[in-house]
């Protein structure tokens, strides 16, 4: 697309990290961090929106110099990077989440706790460091989650092999149909959120708190909780490394994200 009357209409601009912004190390790649600063010169809300812990969003965010609300947790935090003022929290019921702890505790399966920003686990593990190594935060072992009952965390994931996750996803979304969404974000990674929560109700909710109209929304995604927020916004751009279901729903395929395909779509189709 050629020519400033092809350009997208955009006033909003939003980006799931992994998969997406950052490449397959898990870093930005100069050329995607300097496309973002160029469309906040251009006055467009630059919104990051991703499945991970608001403090591991927070260096990403202030690398690009973004002053905008971070939407954290697959849209279950919404969060100010310099005031810290919080703009909706949507976090797991108790029980919900200690039910999850104990069939985790019952299948002997690595589980996250994610409270006020901490990340807790029963014991340290190669799938502790695994996260850490991809997300800078690191984890607290507390020897057993039971000892958080009461507590309403905003997220908890499971982190297993590839090989096993399709099953694991399929029977956690059976047990907990209109209890939790439950979503798969990385080869190893099934997510459980408040039901109400979805990073395209957190996009919707953010874009209406500033009078941005959703068809001049842009948003890019990669993954399956990614769908939502390609649905929601006017114009969704899947990375070609996405999975089928991103790319079903699309309004454009970029490169990959190890080709730094968002710099590639604002600059083709943005700016």
């Amino acid at each position: 697309m050629e020519g400033e009357g092809t350009k997208i209409p955009c006033r909003l601009a939003a980006f799931d990290l992994d998969g997406t912004l950052l490449n397959s190390e898990h870093t930005l790649p100069s050329t995607n961090r300097d496309a973002l600063r160029a469309l906040a010169a251009n006055d467009i809300l630059v919104v990051l929106v991703s499945g991970r812990m608001h403090r591991s969003m927070q260096p990403i965010s202030d690398e690009i110099g973004l002053e905008n609300p971070i939407i954290s947790y697959n849209g279950g935090m919404v969060q100010h990077p310099i005031t810290r003022e919080v703009y909706h929290h949507t976090p797991v019921p108790a029980d919900y989440a200690m039910a999850v702890v104990d069939v985790c505790t019952q299948r002997k399966l690595h589980l996250n706790f994610c409270l006020n920003d901490e990340l807790y686990v029963a014991e340290r593990n190669a799938w502790s460091d695994l996260y850490e190594e991809r997300t800078g935060v690191p984890a607290t072992a507390v020897g057993n989650l039971r000892e958080l009952a009461g507590e309403t965390p905003t997220k908890m994931l499971v982190i297993h092999t590839p090989e096993e996750l399709p099953s694991l996803l399929s029977d956690f979304q059976t047990d907990y149909t209109g209890k939790l969404y439950v979503t798969q974000t990385q080869a190893e990674y099934i997510e459980f959120m408040n039901p109400e929560v979805t990073k395209g109700r957190a996009l919707s909710a953010l874009a209406k708190n500033f009078d941005i109209p959703m068809d001049t929304v842009v948003a890019f995604g990669d993954s399956y909780n990614d769908e939502s927020l390609l649905r929601t916004a006017g114009f969704g751009i899947a990375m070609a490394n996405g999975v089928p279901p991103i790319h079903a729903c699309a309004d454009y395929i970029t490169g990959t994200n190890d080709e730094s395909g968002v710099a590639k779509a604002i600059w083709e189709l943005i700016l």
